[in-house]
């Protein structure tokens, strides 16, 4: 299988998040029918994006800890 290169995965990240003008838009369309190992790749990423979107981020107990203390020390400041 043909290797995909740090500029051909940008790209692909550039089309799937809506980024990429007219002219590269071809370009990875017509990549995606040519080419097996960019259209896996592609697939690959679509669903690494998906999987992100349906994780869910809480910050730690000591990071909040972190947070809040610096906004009492902050609104002391300011006082």
């Amino acid at each position: 299988m043909a290797e995909i290169y740090t500029d051909q995965k940008n790209m692909l990240v550039k089309f799937i998040y809506g980024e990429c003008d007219l002219f590269e838009t071809l370009e990875v369309e017509h990549a995606l029918e040519e080419n097996k190992a960019f259209k896996a790749e592609f697939l690959k990423l679509k669903k690494s994006l998906a999987l992100l979107k349906n994780t869910e981020y809480s910050p730690g107990k000591k990071s909040m800890n972190v947070i809040l203390e610096y906004s009492r020390n902050k609104s002391t400041a300011l006082s």
